[in-house]
């Protein structure tokens, strides 16, 4: 796993078996019991308590943070609740988190924080740590309540869970978005397995509306799998979570912008649509904008990025003010590991403000009522339904104060029972790609019956596509819905150690929201490379909606 947080770095654990390689990694060097590991049993405490940590550097306080009153004194350094140019930014630009207060603080909502580490005992954390629901994945020390950080690289699920959830009015530090929200903290990535991951994406669902992961497959440009485990916890959490109203999954898009650069000097990244955990129907990606509205160089582009959130600019600055373990704070986080925060302390607010509402009418709602940042750009198109989508911003900055105000009055969708599905299409055309650099495109349709699929309103769109060819780095992969509308699932990049394959990959698109399912999609394949030569072997469609 790759934290998303440009500043994280350290070599990675190699004696455990891991699911993807740890590239910017979260953990460092404490292993589970080895070296600076916790040794702590499961359970073990004080008579109070609150936890033993014997095998951590880190000593935990045994007595309870006081709660304080008055004012956040790092309030005006957070630019990304609201922005007045304070930061040297443009004014606006920022998740309009205050201004959500109004509405709601969060209060009955809770939010699951899944990362490295989280400090629950942190004065801005521990008064909205609901009580017994963190647990505790670190060899030596599983089934505790106590996910804490054992070493100081483990900072980065504390910024994390800041941003969500900092209580305010307390004269600590700051506020989170939600900051009056109940918060969870999970550590699966301390040991990175599969089955901790999956555990983590699952627990408290009767209770937990949103989980957030501001991590994902290393940013190297290769289409990333990841274990079946994660799709079938995903599915039980949209299905299951809440009563049946289901949970939201926030994941971050990642910062592979620029992992490599052209001849010009140029920035070439990757798509978040090779990140394998962000490629499913019930994840939110989230991407990231500066103070200034923009795109930072490191952040991805993808048809499956539905809002963004806020980030430092391309230097580094303007970065975002949250918390640091042992009641400390920090100034310097970045990255989509940032910005993902944000939107689930949207999402949050969402369902503070309507318990009711199901995880689809959540994803609805910050995509209708997302702020279009970068008004300037030319990459903002509006589909036939009226909604504006970009492909490195989504529908946009998420909004949080009106996507809580809307929540009050939105009329539900329904959850996962009620939603349609057709497909899957499939087809094998067998079409030879004509070699770059000045190749042309070769396609082939998939003719969607209304009389067969009655959606009239899509909500996500999933592409599998096979090719063969020696370097698939140099194909560029483009939707076109029956309107016209075009998803770009894949750019031609250069890949860090081979490129890997497209056999049977699956591509999502957000891009096509609120359009009708019915007519020709057309699948186009572009060679922009020259000197190899490949095949558009097969490709299959699926679409849900209403």
């Amino acid at each position: 796993m790759t934290s998303h947080d440009p500043t994280a770095r350290g070599p990675a654990c190699a004696a455990l078996a891991r699911t993807a390689l740890l590239t910017a990694a979260l953990l460092a060097s404490g292993c589970g019991g080895g070296s600076g590991g916790s040794s702590a049993s499961g359970g073990a405490g004080t008579g109070d308590g609150l936890p033993v940590q014997d095998g951590c550097a880190y000593r935990y306080s045994l007595t309870s943070s006081p709660q304080l009153t008055g004012a956040d004194p790092l309030l005006g350094s957070q630019w990304h609740l609201a922005n007045t140019g304070q930061s040297g930014g443009l004014a606006g630009e920022d998740v309009r988190a205050q201004a959500a207060w109004a509405v709601t603080r969060g209060e009955g909502a809770r939010v699951a924080v899944v990362d490295d580490a989280v400090d629950i005992l942190h004065p801005e954390l521990s008064p909205n740590a609901v009580a017994g629901a963190s647990y505790n994945y670190r060899p030596g020390s599983v089934g505790n309540r106590w996910p804490l950080p054992c070493q100081a690289d483990e900072i980065h699920g504390t910024a994390v869970a800041g941003i969500v959830a900092a209580r305010d009015g307390n004269a600590v530090a700051g506020a989170g978005v939600a900051p009056r929200v109940g918060l969870v903290g999970l550590n699966p990535l301390a040991t990175s397995y599969a089955a901790d991951i999956a555990d983590a994406l699952g627990r408290g669902l009767a209770d937990t509306g949103v989980y957030n992961s501001s991590w994902g497959s290393p940013d190297n440009g290769r289409p990333n799998r990841v274990d079946a485990s994660f799709a079938t916890a995903i599915d039980n959490g949209i299905a299951n979570g809440r009563g049946g109203r289901g949970a939201v999954y926030v994941f971050a898009a990642g910062n592979g912008g620029c992992i490599s650069t052209n001849a010009a000097g140029q920035c070439v990244g990757e798509s978040s649509g090779l990140d394998g955990y962000t490629n499913h129907l019930g994840i939110v990606v989230a991407c990231s904008v500066d103070h200034r509205g923009r795109r930072p160089y490191y952040g991805e582009t993808g048809a499956n990025i539905l809002v963004c959130g806020s980030t430092s600019d391309d230097a580094g600055r303007a970065a975002i003010t949250t918390l640091a373990p042992q009641g400390g704070t920090r100034n310097n986080f970045g990255g989509t590991s940032a910005a993902a925060p944000m939107v689930s302390g949207a999402a949050a607010l969402v369902l503070a403000a309507n318990p009711a509402l199901s995880w689809r009418d959540v994803r609805l709602l910050l995509a209708r009522t997302a702020r279009r940042n970068d008004a300037s750009s030319a990459d903002w198109v509006t589909s036939g339904p009226g909604l504006p989508h970009h492909p490195e911003y989504g529908f946009g900055t998420v909004n949080a104060q009106a996507a809580a105000s809307a929540a009050r009055s939105w009329t539900s969708v329904g959850g996962s029972s009620s939603l349609i599905a057709c497909g899957p299409y499939t087809r094998s055309p067998g079409l030879a790609v004509p070699d770059g650099p000045a190749g042309a495109s070769v396609e082939d349709s998939v003719v969607i019956d209304p009389a067969a699929c009655g959606i009239t309103r899509i909500e996500y769109v999933e592409v599998a596509f096979t090719a063969s060819h020696p370097y698939i780095g140099d194909l560029r992969i483009r939707l076109v819905s029956p309107n016209g509308l075009v998803s770009r699932l894949a750019d031609a990049r250069r890949c860090l150690g081979g490129c890997g394959s497209y056999t049977d990959w699956r591509f999502g698109s957000v891009r096509h929201l609120d359009e009708p399912a019915a007519g020709a999609w057309r699948l186009q394949v572009t060679d922009l490379q020259a000197n190899d030569t490949g095949t558009f072997q097969a490709w299959g469609l699926r679409i849900w909606g209403r």
